[in-house]
């Protein structure tokens, strides 16, 4: 596309239905001057290099757009409907359309479009990382410092992280601390999966996958209206995976499978006034897998020697070579009412909330086919979590220079360990030649009020100044006992001193959001903020000792660029940021026990940069790139594996070093993501072709730098044929083509290091069905 030249650029500015809020008075500019210092200065030699980059004036919104331009997004993450790019919150949205395109069905998938967003699955959980921020610990009471969100409700328990994407509208990866309207938790920012509301037209949507690897899925969504005020629809979702991704080898079963993974979600909208909306949601999910934790070949594995009967063969990547199958089942389910109403200059919000999950799974802590160390059990006590929240929020609904958000959050939790077993045979036990069990049976209780308020207010011609508080009090408690059982069983008669507890602790934390933003066209926004975060402190339920653990804080500055050119068929959004991250929670290691602990100090920064272009004629492109540079600034004591960087002790134990300097885990410096996709019209329907491919470097799992996961890449493809009427699809995609064998997740443990391996090169068909 060749430049525009300048008198073309200023006749569409002066059609542009907001031309008049541009003045050329210089009365005006000397005002402006004055109120934007040094941002200005910054944001307006990034704006003036964009268009000349890209040859071409910036474009105007218009009321319709354009054929071939982008699409207004709308999001909701300053609390209320807004357009994507109006909002000074760095953000990637995905929407449904391109959930579909790209074949992303769960959450962990996400990282494939969102620039540093990393997701770590482990032992049935996803923990997210956003910027370098996240934790590799999960266990009952433990929180992720990105929280995730659906239907505005916070989900805390990681094992209710688990989500089949199904009957999705879009989701929102909102960067960068969030604690002023979404409070605890959003230390590192939050993923926001928002699910379609019920239609009034029946209509009904159906699709039934078959892949490689005997995976069979089904999908149905249904929605129709039960009278003139009342509509509801049901979303299902049933997948069935026969053949592993490896074998065990200590007894031929397969591993990494899925024996069913089940889903079901319905939503009633009732709207009993013109000005009253009332939601009510219910969903329920059951999953039974077999998921193993790898040894890592070429790192030093504790047992895997001669003295336990060693070494063991590890056999391929996907295999495994353990006593322990794997086996996890995790049932999970909530309900929610949300009940809006809008009082004229006032609109109200009521969120009500209760969910609930049961999670049982294998462990095999030693890593070898001989019994040393196993936990939990599917046929013991599980891990069981339940919580209970309310929001009531005030909004302002005018279209004013002042726009104001306020409310109050409740928040009531309760996880635990119910009989959960660790198994210790006579070599490793603590009892000399005496094999013995741990027996866990305790609870962390959570309690959150939480009030706050966020107004912005133009302050001059097109520029907003927004400021935010929000006052936090939590409180946290533990109690049940930790009992040590002689003879390796949880019935044995020879019960050992069993120890107690009992701890209370609680803080209050005041967070806040400054924020700067700027209207240098319609379509171009500039801002900076200053945003803090922090996530909650706690007890470890694993440990007698039960030490706690306090909060971690989080101080961020932002500045970023949102733009819409060539007509609005280009967007491009860029953002760069700077953390102090202090009193970080840490892993440590005592007694063969994994501690959280604080004590740890970073210096994050780095850049995140979405882009999205129609070209028109059913093509377009879109892609992400992240940059990210996260390093210790203290870290006195933190935990090196054996034999590493001078760390001389017993096999399969940990030293204390300093790790300042060191890279923050889980922090890939380069991240980035390119997609294209095609659509054309035939005489006997229409072709639609789908390229995604997605890439991170290296990344360390833990702060000794030690294990790391390589530097990959991974590419998506698929092809679908639509019929002419448009109620039948056939869909051939494939995921990994080129099967790279990556992890997940990586673990440093006095045993050993582990991994946990995402999925090999698949492949498959779906036939899609709607009406």
């Amino acid at each position: 596309m060749g430049n525009r030249p300048p008198s073309q650029c200023a006749q569409d500015r002066n059609q542009s239905r907001m031309r008049q809020r541009y003045r050329a008075a210089s009365a005006a500019n000397t005002s402006r001057k004055e109120g934007m210092t040094m941002f200005r200065k910054i944001t307006t030699l990034l704006i003036t290099a964009a268009p000349i980059a890209i040859g071409a004036c910036p474009a105007y919104a218009q009321g319709n757009a354009d054929a071939g331009s982008l699409e207004d997004i709308v999001v909701t993450a300053q609390k209320r409907s807004e357009n994507l790019q109006d909002v000074p919150v760095a953000i990637t949205a995905v929407t449904s359309a391109r959930l579909e395109a790209t074949g992303i069905s769960n959450a962990a998938d996400l990282g494939a479009v969102t620039p540093n967003l990393s997701l770590t699955q482990v032992a049935g959980t996803i923990q997210p990382h956003i910027r370098g921020v996240g934790t590799d610990f999960s266990g009952p009471g433990v929180e992720n410092p990105v929280a995730l969100y659906v239907d505005g409700v916070y989900i805390a328990s990681g094992t209710s992280s688990l989500l089949t994407l199904n009957n999705i509208e879009r989701v929102e990866v909102l960067k960068g601390p969030q604690g002023t309207l979404f409070g605890r938790n959003a230390t590192g920012g939050l993923i926001h999966v928002i699910t379609k509301d019920p239609k009034y037209d029946p209509s009904m949507a159906l699709d039934l996958s078959y892949a490689n690897y005997e995976k069979l899925t089904a999908n149905a969504y249904l929605t129709a209206g039960l009278g003139d005020r009342v509509a509801a629809d049901l979303a299902v979702r049933y997948e069935h995976q026969g053949e592993g991704w490896g074998t065990n080898l200590f007894n031929g079963r397969d591993v990494n499978r899925t024996d069913h993974d089940f889903a079901v979600r319905s939503k009633l909208l009732f709207e009993p006034g013109d000005r009253t909306k009332i939601r009510l949601a219910v969903d329920y999910a059951d999953r039974k897998a077999t998921d193993v934790q790898h040894a890592y070949p070429g790192y030093p594995q504790s047992f895997n020697n001669p003295f336990f009967g060693g070494p063991f063969p590890l056999g391929g990547a996907f295999d495994t070579n353990s006593n322990v199958q794997g086996d996890s089942r995790l049932r999970s389910g909530g309900i929610s009412l949300q009940i809006n109403q809008d009082l004229g200059a006032v609109a109200l919000q009521s969120i009500t909330a209760y969910r609930k999950s049961r999670y049982m799974f294998e462990l095999d802590l030693d890593l070898t086919p001989v019994q040393l160390i196993s936990c939990c059990g599917t046929d013991g006590g599980p891990v069981r979590a339940r919580q209970i929240s309310q929001e009531f929020q005030l909004s302002s609904t005018g279209a004013g220079p002042l726009k104001w958000v306020a409310g109050a959050y409740f928040f009531d939790a309760k996880d635990g360990y119910d009989d959960v077993s660790i198994e210790l045979a006579a070599p490793v036990s603590f009892i000399p030649g005496v094999s013995a069990a741990i027996l866990l049976n305790n609870r962390v209780t959570t309690r959150s009020l939480a009030a706050y308020g966020q107004a912005s207010y133009e302050i001059l011609d097109d520029t907003t100044l927004t400021l935010g508080g929000r006052l936090t009090h939590e409180k946290r408690e533990i109690s049940g006992t930790e009992s040590i059982v002689a003879g390796g069983v949880i019935a044995a008669v020879h019960p050992l001193p069993v120890a107690g507890f009992p701890g209370k602790i609680d803080f209050t934390r005041f967070n806040y959001r400054i924020a700067l933003d700027h209207k240098f066209t319609p379509d171009i926004l500039g801002y900076v903020s200053y945003n803090t975060g922090f996530k909650s402190g706690g007890y470890n339920l694993n440990s007698s000792a039960n030490p706690p653990y306090k909060p971690e804080q989080i101080k961020a500055a932002e500045v970023g660029l949102k733009t819409e050119l060539l007509d609005r068929r280009l967007r491009l959004n860029i953002a760069a940021f700077h953390y102090n991250y202090s009193n970080i929670q840490v892993t440590n290691y005592a007694g063969g026990n994994s501690l959280i602990g604080n004590g740890a100090a970073a210096k994050i920064y780095g850049i995140d940069f979405d882009a999205d272009l129609a070209l028109g004629n059913g093509f377009s492109l879109n892609g992400g790139l992240g940059y990210l540079h996260g390093r210790f600034s203290s870290y006195d004591n933190a935990p090196y594996f054996n034999g590493f960087s001078g760390c001389v002790t017993a096999p399969g134990s940990f030293c204390t070093l300093s790790a300042k300097g060191n890279r923050v885990g889980q922090s890939p410096t380069w991240s980035f993501n390119a997609g294209a996709n095609y659509k054309t019209e035939l005489a006997q329907g229409a072709l639609a072709f789908s390229v995604l491919y997605s890439y991170s470097s290296r990344w360390y799992a833990s702060a000794d730098n030690f294990a790391f996961q390589p530097a990959y890449g991974l590419l998506n493809a698929s092809v679908q044929w639509t019929e002419p009427s448009d109620h039948l699809s056939l869909r051939f995609w494939g995921k990994n083509l080129t099967n790279e064998v990556y992890a997940t997740g990586i673990g440093e443990a006095n045993q050993g290091v582990f991994r946990h391996l995402g999925a090999p090169r698949t492949y498959g068909v779906t036939l899609g069905v709607k009406f």
